[in-house]
């Protein structure tokens, strides 16, 4: 899993993945949001990076923005959409929604 965060061999601190925590998603172009899918934190080149896990097996990669105020798509073809509002980031990507608390101990929506 750690390999999915970081290419290159990760400098201290970076490329280490904590446990999953269960986040806010929209999948599929859904209308409400669940708990359905699992959120697992890493670094990559000095930025906070996730890997969002969907129930039947896929994922995306996000990484945070240099100035921290929004999440980016790490690979593939679609562009994100998000904004830090508080205490999480709400991402569009593609057809999928999430929202990625800031800290691991944030709130949930």
């Amino acid at each position: 899993m750690a390999a999915l965060l970081a290419c290159s061999d990760p400098a201290p601190g970076e490329g280490k993945v904590a446990t999953s925590e269960t986040i806010w998603c929209g999948l599929g172009g859904a209308t409400e949001l669940t708990q359905d899918c699992t959120l697992e934190r890493g670094r990559e080149e000095g930025r906070a990076a996730f890997v969002v896990r969907h129930p039947d097996g896929k994922f995306r990669r996000l990484v945070a923005s240099p100035d921290g105020q929004n999440l980016l798509a790490a690979d593939g073809a679609d562009q994100s959409q998000s904004a830090l509002k508080g205490d999480r980031w709400e991402v569009i990507l593609g057809d999928d929604r999430y929202v990625v608390p800031v800290n691991a101990d944030a709130p949930k929506p």
